[in-house]
């Protein structure tokens, strides 16, 4: 997995899931939780997502609001998750 597919992957979901397709000015930089997009259920929702997708597990001491604000947060949160643990 690298940075972009990884981007690429969540922005994905969250157009999709979050979302249901109305997602054209989604970008890497927009604010998921100042906007509401991101709220506690789907931000559960998502660590599983991401947990069964990258079979990485996100510790709970990543889950800062400076590590969710962003897709380019999470991206880069869910990267260093999975360069610390075993593949």
């Amino acid at each position: 997995m690298n940075q972009p597919q990884l981007l690429a992957s969540l922005t994905r979901y969250i157009a999709e899931e979050i979302l249901e397709g109305d997602a054209e000015d989604l970008l890497p930089s927009t604010p998921l939780l100042e906007l509401g997009i991101l709220n506690s259920l789907e931000t559960a929702r998502m660590m599983t997502f991401i947990e069964k997708q990258y079979g990485i597990t996100v510790p709970a001491d990543a889950m800062r609001v400076e590590n969710l604000s962003t897709l380019s947060a999470i991206a880069d949160m869910v990267y260093a998750c999975a360069q610390t643990q075993p593949s």
